[in-house]
């Protein structure tokens, strides 16, 4: 399995080359600063210690997690060795695979994510790009309409999801209760128009996410799209 000594030997060099890169030890290399998403370079392992995958991850910073950011959201990609295209392996064997993954990142990848700062450009993205980001996950994608000011889209999904969830149908199905944990705070304040107490309840629940991991230091707190005067 692919350890933090290994990752460190193609990280370090991209953190010392690129002011908005930080690498913080482990697995993972942070694009900065951190804002309403968290934008990653990560080598996922494998049952071969010999084999690893480089792969690239945007979520959104303020929806709540079970794992924080352990479990990397549904917005991701590979980066796949030069000499491959259709399988995403690299190998700890191949002498050349520390310059060339250094490589593939700073070509692909680092442009990719720069590209993708803002939540909204993010959001566009993900929405256009991720066929899970319209079909899946009904609470994220309230929270997210949230974020960005579109109440009137957020009021729609409310209604459809609130007779679900405003009982306890399932007390014993863990993930009925994290839908339940998202939902059911924001529904009051939604149905009211209520901009402050929305915009305070994701403040929170981002502040909750960062704060006191490594990535803290690089987090910039910042207006959502929500908080600007309705259009």
């Amino acid at each position: 399995m692919t350890t933090a000594r290994q990752a460190r030997t193609i990280f370090r060099p991209l953190a010392s080359r690129h002011a908005d890169f930080a690498y913080t030890g482990g697995r993972e290399l942070w694009l900065t600063p951190i804002r309403h998403t968290v934008s990653s370079v990560f080598l996922d392992r494998t049952s071969n210690s010999d084999a690893f995958r480089v792969r690239w991850a945007i979520l959104a910073s303020f929806i709540p997690t079970p794992n924080r950011f352990e479990s990397i959201g549904n917005c991701a990609g590979d980066l796949y060795p030069f000499d491959q295209t259709r399988f995403a392996y690299w190998h700890w064997s191949d002498s050349a695979t520390v310059e060339r993954a250094i490589s593939v990142i700073e070509t692909n990848a680092l442009p990719h994510l720069r590209s993708l700062s803002g939540l909204e450009r993010w959001a566009a993205y993900y929405r256009e790009t991720f066929p899970i980001a319209l079909a899946g996950f009904p609470d994220e994608r309230l929270l997210l309409d949230i974020a960005l000011g579109n109440l009137q889209a957020a009021r729609s999904q409310l209604t459809e999801l609130l007779p679900h969830f405003r009982e306890n149908k399932h007390p014993d199905q863990p993930i009925y209760q994290y839908m339940r944990s998202l939902i059911l705070p924001v529904a009051e304040p939604l149905l009211a128009d209520d901009r402050p107490a929305l915009a305070a309840i994701l403040h929170g629940w981002e502040s909750e996410n960062i704060r006191g991991a490594k990535l803290e230091p690089y987090w910039e707190p910042t207006p959502f799209p929500l908080e600007r005067a309705p259009v």
